[in-house]
């Protein structure tokens, strides 16, 4: 299947030389630019070292990713680099060894949600902290969120299609009171083609979020916190669902565990509850 934009553009913004931003700051080279003009039929195992001990140097996570992104390029294209360094053939001491992805979730301190909420809440109305509380409601991922358009949205019905999510289906959000009433507001005199939140860059109001309520979150941190909220108040398939996570590789969510559009729904209604009286 084609690439999603999201990740053709991180692909290619690792061949990317160094340039000027939007902001006017220098932005580096991107970790795999040693090899922009180099075919992919002529890379060697040392080249690839090369890069890897670059990228590293701005970080383990970014040297690993970097590894994987060409790894994948080489797999799609059937090339074998003789002596790859990412392969298992490879001795031990020539070896790239990658640690298996793993999440690190930050997040908000249960103890610092009603404050962050109260802070997010003191806003209501602005497109950006209405984004950020539809956010810790629903567990939408961010770029989905940020991508939704009054067309998708069913008012009658509380509820919102994400479509073509990450892991390529659509997803339906059943709306809690709290996340309807942010999406009714955001409604009002628009067309069905406008996006939801109307926001260009929404670090500036987090920032003041965060500062009020002596928290550091990102946007991915606030579908963590979805998470971690749920956690304790549904079964793990419901939240699994609510997520909109792949049963892929388990045989009993994916062919015998159904939960009902009530069951969800009941679900994302706690979770709004508990969340908007932690204040």
């Amino acid at each position: 299947m084609a690439l999603k934009e999201r990740t053709r553009a991180d692909y290619l913004a690792m061949v990317q030389p160094a340039q000027v931003g939007k902001t006017g700051k220098m932005r580096v080279e991107g970790e795999l630019f040693d090899l922009a003009n180099t075919s992919i039929y002529r890379i060697t195992a040392d080249e690839m070292r090369g890069v890897y001990r670059r990228a590293s140097a701005r970080g383990a996570r970014r040297g690993a990713y970097a590894m994987q992104v060409l790894r994948a390029v080489l797999n799609w294209h059937g090339v074998k680099v003789p002596g790859n360094p990412l392969s298992r053939d490879v001795a031990g001491k020539d070896r790239i060894v990658l640690a298996p992805s793993a999440g690190k979730p930050s997040p908000i301190p249960p103890e610092l949600l009603g404050a962050w909420w109260r802070a997010a809440s003191e806003r209501a109305g602005s497109a950006a902290a209405d984004y950020y509380r539809f956010i810790v409601l629903t567990g939408a991922r961010p770029g989905e969120a940020a991508a939704i358009t009054l067309r998708f949205v069913d008012r009658k019905g509380s509820r919102i299609t994400l479509i073509d999510t990450k892991n390529r289906s659509d997803h339906v959000l059943l709306l809690s009171a709290q996340a309807a009433e942010i999406v009714r507001a955001h409604m009002k005199r628009r067309s069905q083609g406008s996006k939801l939140f109307d926001i260009a860059d929404g670090r500036k109001p987090l920032g003041m979020i965060n500062k009020a309520a002596g928290t550091n979150v990102a946007a991915h941190d606030l579908r963590a916190t979805f998470a971690s909220v749920a956690e304790d108040l549904v079964s793990a398939y419901t939240l699994k669902r609510m997520l909109n996570h792949a049963n892929t590789a388990d045989v009993t969510g994916g062919h015998y565990v159904r939960k009902s559009e009530t069951q969800l729904r009941a679900g994302w209604q706690s979770v709004a509850d508990f969340i908007s009286q932690s204040i």
